[in-house]
């Protein structure tokens, strides 16, 4: 008996053995892939290998690990001086992007332009041109210096579509005098410094959505030939769209302007939304055309706003805005609402036409009754 119970014993105790190391095992295995899982995973080509410059990384990389995999602007300014695609995601570029060192290019009108192009070039008075042949892609990434094109007499020139996508940039960024061929997007991008597009040209969509801009934030003079999505962006600091053309719609809708915004002397040819937009401080629409709809219902300007010398072209909703300050329409061109309409939108309209169908109600159902 007692040599029975000792061999179940030991063969009790063999079998817990082995199922605690089959369980390490599954273990190990499962923190092995999971690690794998976790771990940064850096994609690029084999370096000394001519052609694009790409660097992807994960986002399962540490802050450590992308500093250890920092891409120099100097290596990103060669690739464009080259005429080198740039793709990088989630890299760190240190040093600053200064495109005024790109060579600068012969004074002959590029081929390929539109009309308007072209005139847009003339205007600028280009006497110096400097192109950047292939797309650009700095996403979900981090620029820690400056992004620059300060020449004065100078055009710089992007020829293929400009992705920032949820970029930060830590210093300032000066992309003024530049024309955009391709289709530009700094949706959820970050601009910790100032962002300065004076005078620039964008041919096509220009797109920035969730966008964060800084303490100043200028498009003095620019034209957009495409659509501008601009829905839920941040406005920190001051905004200035000051002569600015709209071509295509423009929506500002659920965007914030933290500081003074102006758009006086803006031009919207197609639809302009301003739906449920916060304006905190001053706001300046003198003398901006809105050729189309404007729509402002919902908006905030929980400070003073000036519509003097406006025009609307279509009728505006502006009636259903909140103003904190009694807004001014000095010389504001406005289109009167139909007088019918505006009694049916009344409350007072609305209840008299329905005590008017509910009179004739009564005296259809008065003259049943008769004819019985």
């Amino acid at each position: 008996m007692l040599s029975g119970i000792s061999y179940n014993g030991a063969m009790l105790h063999r079998v817990l053995s082995i199922s605690v190391l089959v369980l390490s095992c599954a273990m190990g295995i499962l923190m092995l892939s999971e690690e794998a899982k976790a771990a940064c995973l850096v994609e690029a080509p084999a370096s000394g290998k001519a052609g694009p410059l790409v660097k992807h990384l994960t986002a399962d990389c540490t802050p450590a690990e992308r500093e250890a995999n920092a891409i120099s602007s100097a290596a990103v300014m060669d690739a464009i001086a080259k005429g080198q695609p740039v793709d990088l995601l989630g890299v760190v570029v240190t040093g600053d992007l200064s495109f005024d060192s790109l060579a600068v290019q012969t004074t002959q009108m590029p081929k390929g332009l539109t009309p308007e192009q072209r005139a847009a070039l003339t205007q600028l008075n280009a006497e110096e041109l400097r192109l950047v042949r292939e797309p650009v892609t700095i996403r979900d990434s981090v620029v820690l210096g400056a992004v620059r094109h300060r020449s004065a007499k100078g055009t710089l020139q992007f020829e293929g579509p400009v992705d920032f996508h949820g970029t930060t940039f830590r210093d300032g960024v000066d992309l003024s005098r530049t024309v955009f061929q391709g289709a530009v997007d700094l949706s959820e991008a970050k601009f910790e410094k100032e962002a300065y597009f004076v005078q620039g040209q964008f041919s096509h969509a220009l797109r920035c959505k969730s966008t964060k801009f800084g303490p100043h934030t200028r498009f003095h003079r620019s034209v957009f030939r495409g659509a501008v999505d601009c829905t839920a962006a941040r406005f920190d600091g001051m905004a200035e769209f000051l002569e600015v053309t709209f071509e295509q719609p423009a929506s500002f809708a659920q965007t914030r302007f933290g500081q003074g915004t102006g758009f006086s002397g803006s031009h919207f040819k197609r639809h302009a939304s301003f739906e449920e937009a916060i304006f905190s401080r001053e706001a300046f629409f003198g003398f901006t055309v809105f050729e189309s709809e404007a729509s402002f219902a919902g908006a905030q300007f929980l400070g003073s706003v000036d519509f003097s010398d406006a025009e609307f072209k279509r009728p505006d909703d502006l009636a259903k805005v909140r103003f904190d300050q009694t807004p001014l329409f000095t010389r504001t061109k406005r289109i009167v609402q139909d007088q019918n309409a505006g009694i049916l939108q009344s409350p007072g309209g609305q209840y008299a036409v329905t005590l008017f169908f509910l009179l004739l109600a009564a005296m259809l159902i008065a003259y049943a009754v008769k004819m019985k």
